[in-house]
């Protein structure tokens, strides 16, 4: 237990170096959460069929397509009773959650208490004060597992529900649009914003160009003036500059 808090102390300190957003995989136990990880990746976390495979939560930075960079963590797999001695310890780890700008919620479609686990996942967030604010993805795992028939429903129940995605993390299949999704969404948390810096701010203005997030920079009397377009994260990242 002493070494996953001080593993956690150590995250926290580099968390607050990352001026990337967080997307963070939380799940029941054997959800595919770690399948999906190493999918998206390319890494190797360990995936065991059994209890806090993952206890410690692995972060890798994940470039899409598209250019954006995000960090992702595999965290612990949930459980519905959870043992005393692990409620720490299972705490700790769950704190790269309550960061996160996105949380994919993977849930294994195929078992037969699906509902139920979901439930209990949605209640541990809440309890550990994940902010209701932070957007939160569906991810319908293992539906390679289904028959024919049953991903045809589950895939029209998908198409009506809001933030959604059926897919297997086994096969691939359905990641793409997840990706794609991810991306749109963290784009469209950026916003516009407008800066002043001195001349003596040298460190702080070539953090912002090394972000790219300057649209508009105009030399002043006193230094400069800069028109920003930049992600919450970046400007909370900035004051640590």
């Amino acid at each position: 237990l002493k070494k996953v808090m001080k593993t956690r102390q150590l995250h926290r300190a580099s968390r607050a170096k990352v001026p990337y957003p967080i997307v963070a995989l939380v799940g029941y136990t054997n959800a595919g959460k770690s399948t999906l990880f190493n999918h998206l990746t390319g890494a190797e976390v360990m995936v065991k069929d059994m209890l806090f495979a993952t206890l410690d939560p692995t972060m890798r930075s994940f470039k899409t397509e598209g250019g954006s960079e995000f960090i992702l963590s595999d965290t612990v797999g949930f459980v519905s009773d959870l043992p005393t001695e692990l409620v720490a310890a299972f705490r700790a780890t769950l704190e790269e959650v309550l960061s996160a700008d996105i949380i994919l919620h993977v849930r294994d479609i195929s078992h037969s208490q699906s509902e139920g686990q979901s439930r209990d996942v949605l209640s541990i967030l809440t309890n550990i004060g994940v902010p209701q604010d932070t957007p939160l993805f569906e991810i319908w795992n293992k539906v390679d597992k289904l028959t024919e028939d049953d991903l045809l429903r589950l895939t029209n129940s998908a198409t009506r529900l809001e933030n959604t995605f059926p897919l297997s993390a086994l096969t691939g299949a359905g990641i793409d649009t997840l990706i794609n999704a991810v991306e749109n969404k963290l784009n469209a948390q950026n916003f516009d914003d407008a800066l002043n810096l001195t001349f003596q701010d040298g460190k702080k203005r070539a953090w912002l160009y090394d972000q790219g997030v300057v649209r508009n920079e105009t030399q002043t009397e006193h230094g400069f003036q800069f028109t920003l377009y930049w992600s919450a994260r970046q400007k909370t990242q900035f004051q640590l500059v």
